[in-house]
């Protein structure tokens, strides 16, 4: 009886395990899409979307991405896949090579009647490497810096795909033509009981990037969420995950979300001069290493994370 219960209750009362045993049924739907031989599918640790390893009878192994119902439409997710495809086509950036299906599309759209909403599934092949937190070091972050810089070169060049802001302020603000408005920063300052600070965050953001401008030496495609939980080494090498958040920004903000991850560590300070170092072995004279600059899309990206 405590099965058929489970079984049968809405999706939105499920716990994190019965919605992914629910997931799970239609990965293996979204599967059948491709032309990929599965042995095992395996959930891995969920984050805000669902996402299952995916073992193949060919030898190879796979990610199975299952997109959260509030996040980026299929359209924006396809932009994603067409960005990873661009950068494994014409650089040699090590990031998610995306699958197409059968019908040659990178994104499919399943529905299961276990599932409130249809769901946008990608998959794309394993990114093999470790992750490295506490033990980050000086020549580590250099050459995440590299890698950065190389990735915006060839994000300045991708101004035609259809993603948002990564900058902006909450679901509200995403939705909004202006994610800096009056009427979005008034919602955030709300949400974040009354604090003020929030205000004067924005205000300091929104000066440095009128600053700034929107020209391609400071302003193109970015990842949106590079910190050490999505980037990873291997035999020496960086390589990037997670371009889910990838958006539209200015390339500061990028660098700020990596510094932002380390805040917590020791030697957090070192890690950043290395970060920047790297960086500017690429793209030398950038404005976005600029100290006040950086600090103030800190600041940003942390008023971003209180309020999720």
């Amino acid at each position: 009886m405590a099965d058929f219960a489970a079984n049968n209750r809405p999706f939105a009362e499920l716990d994190p395990s019965g919605r992914t045993r629910r997931l799970r049924r239609l990965a293996e739907a979204a599967l059948t899409a491709y032309d990929v031989p599965v042995a095992r599918l395996t959930p891995l640790a969920r984050g805000l979307n669902t996402t299952f390893r995916v073992d193949g009878a060919d030898g190879h192994r796979y990610v199975l991405r299952v997109q959260r119902p509030d996040g980026p439409g299929v359209a924006r997710v396809r932009s994603e896949m067409a960005w990873l495809a661009a950068l494994r086509r014409e650089t040699d950036l090590v990031v998610p090579q995306p699958v197409p299906t059968r019908r040659r599309d990178l994104a499919t759209v399943v529905a299961d009647p276990a599932v409130p909403e249809p769901r946008t599934c990608v998959l794309c092949h394993w990114v093999e490497g470790r992750f490295v937190d506490e033990r980050l070091s000086a020549p580590q972050l250099y050459a995440v810096g590299e890698f950065t810089a190389r990735l915006h070169l060839h994000g300045a060049r991708m101004n035609g795909l259809d993603r948002g802001r990564v900058d902006d302020l909450t679901e509200f603000g995403r939705s909004q033509v202006d994610g800096f408005s009056p009427a979005v920063v008034d919602r955030a300052v709300a949400r974040a009981g009354g604090d003020e600070r929030v205000r004067a965050a924005v205000a300091r953001a929104r000066a440095v990037r009128a600053e700034l401008g929107c020209g391609a030496d400071v302003f193109g495609l970015v990842h949106g969420d590079l910190h050490q939980e999505n980037y990873l080494f291997h035999r020496g090498r960086v390589r990037a995950i997670d371009f889910d958040d990838c958006g539209f920004g200015h390339y500061a903000y990028d660098l700020a979300v990596t510094i932002s991850g380390l805040a917590r560590l020791p030697q957090r300070e070192e890690l950043r001069e290395a970060l920047l170092d790297g960086y500017r072995s690429v793209r030398p004279g950038a404005a976005e290493t600029d100290p006040a600059v950086l600090d103030t899309f800190v600041e940003l990206r942390r008023v971003q994370q209180r309020l999720r």
